[in-house]
Parts: C-alpha cells; sequence; structure tokens
C-alpha cells in the first residue's frame, strides 16, 4: 500500500486537526478528497492507473460503502455535478431516491417510516453510478469496484469517529439486522481499532463487476432485496427495481460570486439554498468582510436564517424535479431587497458522504452519495452485506400540492448541493459536504472564506448554522465572547456544540491553483485528500 495511506499515518488525527500535513496534500496530476483515507486511496488508485475523475470518483464511491458505511452505500442514492474539459460542458446528474409504487399514504401511516423495512425507498446509488461509467467514465465496472472489493475482503479498523456513531446509534442497532456489521459478538459497539471485514458486502461488488450493475435491479441482487422486504414488511418491489431508477441528466444551477462561475445542483437538491446565500454575501458588499469578527459571524448567521427562511417559502413553488416559480430566490434583484431585511433585522435586535476529484485531463467532479441519515434505516439484507437507506422519511404525507407529496415514483427530497466552481472556464474549486440542512451552509462558509484563507484555512475554520427562527449552532470556543454577545444582543439564540463538532458537516474540497491542485479532507472526520502519483 501507498504509504501516504497507511493506518499508522492516518488512522489516529484527533489530536493533530490544526496539521495540514495531516489532512492535506499538494499534487501537480490530481487530486481525490473523500471523507475516508482508505476510499481516497482508491480514488487515487484509479487516476494512476490512467482513469479520469468520473472513474475515480465511481471508485470512491463503492470504497466509501464498504469503509463508511453508515453515510452511503449502494442502498442509498448518489447526485454528481461533473465538468467534462474535452466538450468544456458542466452537467448535473441527479439520483434521488424513490417512491415504491405501493407506498401510499394511507399505507405508509400505519407503518413506521424512520427506521426499519418501511423507511426504505428504492436505491438510486448503482444507477447513478451505472450512468456515469457508461457516459462519462473511461474503465469497465470490474475496474472501478476492484479497490472496494479488495477492501471488503481485507478490512479497516473502527476509527474513534466511526466508533462514536455506532455508540450513538446503539439502541437503534441493537435491535436491528444490521446489528452484525457494526456490533462485536458481544452485542457492543466495536471498539476503535477492531478490525472490520465484510465477506458478504465483498460477495454483493464481486457479482456486481462479474454480472454487471444492472444485476442489482434485474437480476440474482434483485431477487434477494425483493425477497427481503417480502418477508419484513418493505414496500419495495420487484417491479421497482424492474424499471430501473436512472438518474436525470440536466443543467446545473448557475449562480456567479467574486468573478467565477458556481455550478451546482437544483430541486431535488438543495443547491438553490446556496446559490441564495452567496448573492446575499454579494449583495451585502462583503469585500472588507472578517468572518471571525463578532460583525463578521453576526452577517453570515443572518444570510443563512433568511435563506433557510425562504427555502421554506419556496419549497411550495418548486417542482419535484426543477425550480418552479422559485427562479426569483436566485435573482441578484431579490438577494438586494433581502439583504435589507437581514440589516434591518440585526439593527433591529437565527448523514451522508461527499467526493471532490479534479484529474490533469481538466475534468471535475463533485459528488454527494446518502443513506438519508446516520444509518439509514438501520437494515441490511443478510445476504448482500449493505445498509438501506431511509428516505421514506422525506416524503410528505399531507399536502397534495406538495412537490415531495408521497406518490408511487416520486422523488425524494434531498439537502445535498455538490457543487464546482469554474474560472475562467476552468475547474477551480470542487467542493460539498454532509450535514444535512448545513451542507449548504458550510460550504458557503468555506468559499467566503476562501477569499482570503488558504483551503486547509478555510476548510479548518470555525463554523456556524443558522435555523429560519434564529438558533445558531456554532462550535464552542472557537468563536470569541464578543462574538457570542453580539449575536445574542441581535436576537439570535446560542446552542454551543464541541469544537471540530461532527454535526457541522463533513466538507471535501479540491482547489487548483495554477499548475497544482490542493485537496483537504475534513478535520472533524475522518476526511484525506491526496494525488496520483504518475510516472
Amino acid at each position: 500500500m501507498d504509504e501516504r495511506f497507511s493506518h499508522e499515518r492516518l488512522f489516529s488525527r484527533e489530536d493533530r486537526r490544526t496539521d495540514p500535513t495531516a489532512w492535506s496534500e499538494k499534487s501537480s496530476t490530481g487530486m481525490v478528497a473523500s471523507a475516508h483515507y482508505l476510499a481516497t486511496a482508491a480514488g487515487v488508485e484509479i487516476l494512476e492507473k490512467g482513469g479520469n475523475a468520473i472513474d475515480a470518483a465511481i471508485a470512491t464511491s463503492f470504497a466509501l460503502g464498504v469503509c463508511e458505511p453508515a453515510g452511503s452505500g449502494l442502498g442509498g442514492m448518489t447526485m454528481m455535478v461533473i465538468h467534462l474539459a474535452a466538450q468544456g460542458h458542466t452537467l448535473a446528474l441527479t439520483g434521488p431516491c424513490r417512491a415504491p409504487r405501493s407506498a401510499t399514504p394511507e399505507m405508509v401511516s400505519r407503518v413506521n417510516r424512520y427506521r426499519g423495512y418501511p423507511a426504505v425507498a428504492v436505491p438510486t446509488n448503482v444507477a447513478t453510478l451505472d450512468y456515469a461509467l457508461r457516459r462519462y467514465g473511461t474503465f469497465a465496472p470490474a475496474d472501478v469496484l476492484a479497490p472496494a472489493i479488495r477492501l471488503a475482503e481485507q478490512g479497516y479498523p473502527i476509527t474513534a469517529l466511526q466508533h462514536s456513531n455506532i455508540a450513538k446509534c446503539y439502541n437503534v442497532l441493537a435491535r436491528s439486522r444490521a446489528a452484525q456489521l457494526f456490533l462485536d459478538d458481544n452485542g457492543q459497539p466495536r471498539p476503535v481499532g477492531d478490525w472490520l471485514r465484510q465477506p458478504v458486502l465483498a460477495r454483493t461488488l464481486r457479482r456486481l463487476a462479474d454480472e454487471g450493475f444492472e444485476d442489482f435491479y434485474r437480476g440474482e441482487i434483485a431477487r434477494l432485496i425483493v425477497q427481503d422486504m417480502q418477508q419484513n414488511g418493505g414496500f419495495i418491489c420487484q417491479d421497482d427495481l424492474t424499471d430501473i431508477p436512472w438518474p436525470q441528466e440536466k443543467s446545473p444551477l448557475f449562480g456567479r460570486f467574486d468573478n467565477a462561475s458556481v455550478f451546482t445542483i437544483g430541486p431535488p437538491g438543495g443547491g438553490l439554498v446556496l446559490i441564495e446565500m452567496l448573492n446575499l454575501f454579494t449583495a451585502m458588499n462583503g469585500a472588507d468582510f472578517d468572518p471571525d469578527s463578532p460583525a463578521g459571524v453576526m452577517l453570515l448567521a443572518g444570510i443563512i436564517r433568511q435563506a433557510r427562511r425562504d427555502r421554506r417559502k419556496y419549497r411550495l413553488r418548486i417542482t419535484a424535479d426543477g425550480l418552479g416559480q422559485a427562479d426569483k430566490y436566485m435573482d441578484m434583484a431579490y438577494a438586494h431587497v433581502a439583504a435589507d431585511i437581514i440589516c434591518v433585522e440585526m439593527a433591529s435586535k437565527g448523514e451522508t458522504s461527499h467526493v471532490s476529484i479534479m484529474d490533469k485531463f481538466g475534468n471535475a467532479v463533485a459528488m454527494t452519495q446518502s443513506i438519508e441519515r446516520s444509518f439509514g434505516a438501520a437494515v441490511a439484507t443478510p445476504g448482500l452485506g449493505f445498509l438501506y437507506n431511509g428516505f421514506m422519511r422525506s416524503f410528505k404525507m399531507q399536502n397534495k400540492k406538495h412537490p415531495y407529496y408521497l406518490r408511487p415514483g416520486a422523488v425524494a427530497r434531498s439537502n445535498a448541493a455538490p457543487t464546482l466552481v469554474l474560472r475562467g472556464g476552468k475547474p477551480w474549486a470542487a467542493i460539498g459536504s454532509t450535514g444535512s440542512e448545513r451542507m449548504a451552509s458550510s460550504i458557503f462558509e468555506v468559499l467566503v472564506r476562501l477569499r482570503n484563507h488558504t483551503p486547509f484555512d478555510a476548510v479548518l475554520a470555525p463554523r456556524l448554522h443558522c435555523t429560519p427562527e434564529g438558533l445558531v449552532l456554532l462550535e464552542q470556543d472557537r468563536f470569541t465572547p464578543e462574538c457570542i454577545t453580539m449575536l445574542n444582543n441581535n436576537g439570535f439564540s446560542i446552542q454551543r456544540l464541541d469544537p471540530y463538532d461532527f454535526a457541522m458537516g463533513g466538507l471535501q474540497l479540491v482547489v487548483r491553483k495554477d499548475d497544482d491542485f490542493i485537496g483537504v479532507g475534513e478535520p472533524r472526520r475522518d476526511g484525506a485528500a491526496a494525488g496520483p502519483r504518475i510516472k
């Protein structure tokens, strides 16, 4: 193994969060940043073998399903923004999970749609990766699956972060069919350093490599999924899988920020919130903005609160797969009006994984994938070895006019906002985050800081999030008392989180500067960045 990805170097880094060498790397030949160092290694391996950014993103995705299974995997969904250098074209692939045919509001209202088999929507991860590889990749399925298969067979050590997450969800896992994946022989959370091998998942991945990705929807894997669902009260049937849930390919949402072009995911993703935040910042003349000053912290909180409020307003104006009548919230004219509202208010007194990749050819990928929240529905088919998503909880059950009202085939809403930033028509930054409603907030804050910070410092810097009601979540001890006082005196309430708190997102960043790629893995998680060593 490349010594850069050795367990001795990267397994335990909690006491080195401020050390750039533990989380960041520079390369002239491409860059991969992901939520786990072994998944990053998988993407780098593909780039070193001559693959492009799309090939590497898909390999990284499958590897994350092995070494970060609580956040994403075969049973979830994927959304991607891709820049193709040869065509000079940027596109979005939206692959939200779908509602099963039999999952009517009447049926779903009788069961628990938050955990267990009734919580599972039709998985789209495999279909989206298959589509991306066929259309824009250069490798065969077996090539991009090889690192993940090897990782599942050989195993990896449970990190302190993973142990903590298992412990937090222990009560759910202990009574679920996913317990064997995360609990030891005594029924307790696997301890830090415990070696996790997943031979069942390895066999599933190997079958995809041998039989093709369609086996997940129309072959033996599909048969096992449907059989398990039928035996345990799930809604998914064979017809839901046979009609493969291919992603939609569309134009990404577009915005401008600091003379750069910003491309992100539209509905059912959460990129519209990010575009509005950037517009509000521009409208409020943030040229001399200091994000660590009391006034700067209050400005960030005000912008995030306004954007979250507006999302509540426009959620009934969008369609399930487009902006509908919500396009005004992306307009700078609206941003100036909303900026005045923010100023008046402040003067008077609010689970998932991401991959960012650039290659030497000029291609770039920002990809966010999820099983909805930590451990998804907390169920797994014994013979397949992966967790299912819990996206049934994201559908609306009452208002039939709502774009995400539960009807057969409806798409699940997501906060995912994978984003590419281009300067002069070429990728400058690939960025995205985890953290549900905190995704857009994290991306926004890092993009703002990149104006005056190094990539590592921008990611490491303290973060906050604000709800529509004005509750500010922030990392305690990383904001000055003056900042806290300013927020309290201007109508915000405070919820203090731990420094480098897991809840403040898992942001993965790649920036191109001149001839170098700079990658940063999230220090709040097990993130890692590295570039290929091409001879």
